[in-house]
């Protein structure tokens, strides 16, 4: 499956999402996770097209079926925990304590920002992460 070269999307990732994500990072702890979380799913949600993943339904069961497809064509297993951070993070808000709330930010930062660039990367070169940085299966 071909990855699509998508100039909205180019211009979304490189040029208003970082300052989105500066933002998000400005609040407390649950605001933090509530941001950034909605930033990666509104991000992954974005890229279906360019990615050739189907999107239609729940935002969170599409933005999950996207990061698998990032996943697949990056090898980069760790984005699926994150996610998961990302699909709870409403439960993790209302209750973590802020040191775990601290972390748990920390994760979704670099899950939004390792989306951002590895995206970013693969719709402007129309290639998988694995081939671009000629990582093996």
């Amino acid at each position: 499956m071909m990855i699509r070269r998508d100039e909205a999307l180019i211009k979304y990732l490189r040029d208003e999402l970082p300052g989105r994500i500066n933002e998000a990072l400005s609040g407390d702890g649950a605001s933090i996770i509530r941001g950034l979380s909605r930033l990666c799913i509104e991000a992954l949600n974005r890229s279906c097209g360019a990615l050739g993943v189907d999107c239609g339904g729940d935002e969170l069961v599409s933005a999950w079926r996207v990061m698998e497809r990032v996943v697949e064509l990056s090898g980069e297993f760790v984005l699926a925990r994150y996610m998961a951070i990302a699909t709870s993070s409403s439960l993790i808000a209302s209750v973590a304590s802020p040191a775990i709330a601290d972390m748990l930010g920390r994760d979704l930062l670099t899950c939004v920002e390792k989306v951002r660039v590895m995206i970013l990367r693969m719709v402007e070169e129309g290639r998988p992460w694995r081939e671009i940085y000629g990582l093996g299966d």
